[in-house]
């Protein structure tokens, strides 16, 4: 949802890398199968011969199971991009994003240097109710030194979660207050993948779903019911940067906004039939106006919804061309608690378009291919898609549309090349808006609660001050961005909403960082009041 130009492009990279990786957790199918005992002359026997002639004969050590594990990896990358192990560890760890909860003291937490902060304090969860506040410094955990010893960010989370009801102590600095200690009983604290569901004017209402989880298919029926309530006639549903998730989440959702019997998505293998999955009757908003939000970080789940309502002729999407990612991986329990995600399917559109990009030369090529995709479309000096796949596909009103892989949207948003962005974009890509953000927060938590009891009054109240933005461009030209005068006046606004935007979050949650940015996003704007016509 940020401004695009070569620095921003570059920056997003880790977004896009984030989306890879996240990629092969995308339409998980749960099944079970036999264990398969060792027989001679099968793969499975020729695999376990080599690593017993490596365990016994080798010149030196070798710790066979991380062996395997490599092993593994090697091979079902030489099957198709997604198809990959998880270690046990992994697993559980897929299993809890999947569920959209997870057990520990409701907190999410900020890594700067090598200190480790409260960055928000999740609502109705056990940090909230004993008094822990953003910007306090974590110093231990249960008597473990956590900040200024190198300990990475993933370990203080296993430090802080834990099976609920069970207790932690937690000593932090909190600024002008000293060192204060906390004991708070662990809970299971529900992490919601609807950011933002709000009403945009009298008639449009916007929903933003980050993923999709075993929840956000109930998450996203509030919504609407909400926003419906509210007086909505028109919806954008944005599913920009959301890399997929839950397929049955995806198909409810989708089944919220088409008619009963309409097809969102068939599936289908050399070992699985053509399996066709269709909307139930009594969606919550099958008749208002649609528009889908997508870019190149939307792929899988993000593209069976977008796809099937572009094919029913059902919503109007615009954006980028997303992903393509339209492997259905089935995920496959091992005897020790890992487990291998197995591609199993495609998905296919209503139309008959394969969601999924071509692979046929390596998973290496597959994503350098889509590196390139994202810089030419930066670049080019006319918003254009290269069709990779000239047959045509037809919507159920007779439009045209094309296969390739991922979702061409209806309309183009070209990214923005506006030259007063490189300042902006820099201080962005250095994480520097972020970081004088959490700053004010690290210093005045306590004060600005008081002051502004809610995110309303937040919103309404809260000014960025010249002082604040001087220190963002001084913090820039200490890592050799230089000050920019003609840049900054510019786009002043949009750098005030970001430190806005970043600060309201961590002290409100969610609804604070919509309010202050939603107003500056400029695909938002363009879009907001367009004329859908699917004839």
């Amino acid at each position: 949802m940020a401004h695009n130009d070569k620095s921003s492009t570059a920056g997003n990279l880790i977004l896009i890398l984030v989306a890879m990786v996240l990629g092969v957790l995308i339409g998980v199918m749960f099944t079970s199968h036999e264990k398969v005992n060792h027989k001679d002359g099968t793969l499975q026997g020729k695999v376990n011969e080599v690593l017993q002639l490596v365990e016994d004969e080798y010149v030196d050590e070798v710790d066979v199971d991380s062996l395997s594990e490599k092993l593994l990896a090697v091979m079902l990358s030489e099957l198709d991009p997604h198809s990959t192990y998880l270690s046990a560890r992994e697993t559980e760890k897929t299993e809890e994003m999947m569920r959209g909860n997870f057990e520990g003291i409701g907190v999410v937490l900020h890594s700067e240097d090598d200190s480790v902060y409260v960055g928000q304090v999740l609502p109705y969860g056990p940090s909230a109710s004993v008094g822990l506040l953003p910007g306090d410094l974590i110093i231990t955990v249960d008597g473990d030194t956590v900040s200024g010893v190198g300990m990475p960010t993933d370990s203080v989370v296993a430090r802080l979660r834990g099976p609920r009801g069970l207790k932690v102590k937690v000593d932090v600095l909190r600024q002008g207050e000293g060192l204060k200690t906390f004991t708070i009983r662990r809970g299971v604290v529900s992490h919601s993948t609807v950011l933002c569901a709000k009403m945009l004017n009298d008639t449009t209402g916007y929903i933003y779903l980050s993923s999709f989880a075993s929840t956000s298919h109930n998450e996203f029926h509030d919504a609407l019911a909400q926003l419906k309530r509210q007086g909505m006639q028109r919806l954008i549903f944005d599913l920009r940067d959301n890399g997929g998730g839950s397929l049955q989440s995806a198909l409810g959702i989708a089944g919220e906004l088409l008619p009963g019997g309409s097809l969102i998505v068939y599936t289908q293998g050399a070992h699985s039939r053509r399996r066709d999955v269709k909307a139930h009757a009594g969606g919550l908003f099958t008749t208002g106006s649609v528009i889908v939000m997508v870019d190149e970080n939307s792929a899988s789940a993000s593209e069976v919804v977008s796809g099937a309502l572009q094919d029913n002729d059902r919503a109007l999407i615009v954006g980028r061309r997303t992903f393509g990612k339209g492997l259905v991986q089935g995920e496959f329990e091992l005897h020790d608690g890992s487990a291998l995600l197995l591609t199993t399917a495609r998905y296919y559109t209503p139309s008959g378009r394969s969601i999924q990009r071509p692979y046929n030369d390596g998973t290496d090529k597959y994503y350098r291919d889509y590196l390139e995709q994202v810089f030419g479309e930066a670049y080019a000096d006319s918003m254009t898609v290269h069709i990779t796949d000239s047959t045509p596909y037809s919507t159920i009103g007779g439009r045209t549309v094309y296969g390739g892989g991922g979702i061409t949207p209806d309309i183009l948003l070209p990214y923005r090349k506006d030259e007063s962005f490189v300042y902006y974009n820099a201080l962005v890509n250095q994480h520097l808006i972020n970081r004088v953000a959490f700053r004010q927060v690290r210093r005045h938590a306590a004060t600005m609660l008081q002051r502004y009891p809610t995110a309303e009054a937040f919103k309404k109240g809260y000014r960025v001050s010249d002082t604040i933005i001087e220190e963002l461009v001084r913090e820039g030209e200490k890592r050799g961005i230089a000050r920019n005068a003609k840049s900054l006046a510019v786009q002043r606004k949009l750098i005030e909403a970001g430190i806005k935007a970043n600060m309201g979050q961590c002290l409100y949650g969610n609804e604070a960082f919509y309010d202050a940015y939603l107003p500056m996003d400029d695909d938002l704007n363009r879009i907001k009041n367009i004329k859908i016509d699917l004839k």
